[in-house]
């Protein structure tokens, strides 16, 4: 029992030492932009696509989509990887960003750098 009571006396303090942060909704949308920051971009491209790019998770159409590029969009690019083939181009670039992200390559143009295989 003694043991328990030092456990939870040490919990309470660690719990009174760490800051309580609230949720808010600008908070949220800072956390969203933490999310999308940029990282170590190798390139830069533009999202060329009659409908907006979905960012996906994995490089293939199943992978989860994390969001959308509308047309027009710049996107930093950290590398690039083999995946399923988009109308015959097995390229995927992953966006220089906190999470892995992919696009198809068929959808975007370099504008400025070079991208390295990852």
């Amino acid at each position: 029992m003694k043991g328990l009571l030092q456990a939870a006396t040490a919990g309470a303090a660690l719990a009174a030492a760490v800051p309580f942060v609230a949720v808010t909704e600008s908070s949220a949308s800072a956390q969203a932009d933490l999310v999308s920051a940029p990282v170590q971009a190798a390139a830069q491209g533009r999202v060329h696509a009659p409908v907006p790019l979905r960012v996906r998770g994995k490089a293939n159409r199943f992978g989860q989509t994390h969001r959308r590029l509308p047309n027009g969009s710049s996107v930093p690019l950290r590398c690039s990887v083999t995946g399923q083939r988009i109308y015959g181009d097995r390229t995927w670039y992953r966006l220089a960003t906190s999470q892995r992200e992919y696009v198809a390559a068929h959808y975007v143009t370099i504008t400025s750098g070079s991208v390295p295989h990852c």
